[in-house]
């Protein structure tokens, strides 16, 4: 597996261990005052983290290059920031809400990154056909 599908594969697990502890403080606190930032936690940081790196795992010539990688450390980035500000905010500390919005933005254009990559035609292969040498003048 490439590196940046196991990178999405790593960061969805961690993901996936956080909002379901989460989970479990809710209904053990009977406090569900955080259940959107949960959701959101599963969804967005679990959900969409594991369909990135599948896609980058089925399709290995789009994991190749800058842009992959951007998108993982992006998107990774407005988790970790969302699901915490969110759940503040959610508590009554309006003062994170340009945060929350700030890592919606963020994650919107790793989104946004990833269309792109999806619609682009992949690069050309480095290596020459098969049944061909390549020149070595």
């Amino acid at each position: 597996m490439n590196t940046v599908s196991n990178l999405f594969f790593k960061s969805g697990a961690v993901f996936l261990l956080a909002g379901m502890a989460t989970g479990i403080g809710m209904s053990a606190s009977h406090n569900h005052a955080i259940a959107p930032a949960h959701a959101h936690l599963i969804l967005l940081g679990f959900v969409l983290s594991v369909g990135y790196g599948t896609y980058f795992a089925l399709v290995p010539e789009k994991a190749v290059g800058l842009v992959p990688k951007a998108i993982w450390g992006l998107h990774t980035a407005a988790i970790v920031v969302f699901f915490p500000a969110l759940s503040f905010l959610l508590l009554g500390n309006t003062a994170l809400e340009p945060l929350v919005a700030l890592a919606s933005i963020a994650a919107f254009v790793a989104a946004i990154l990833f269309a792109v990559t999806v619609f682009r035609p992949a690069r050309a292969a480095l290596t020459p056909p098969v049944g061909r040498v390549a020149s070595t003048a």
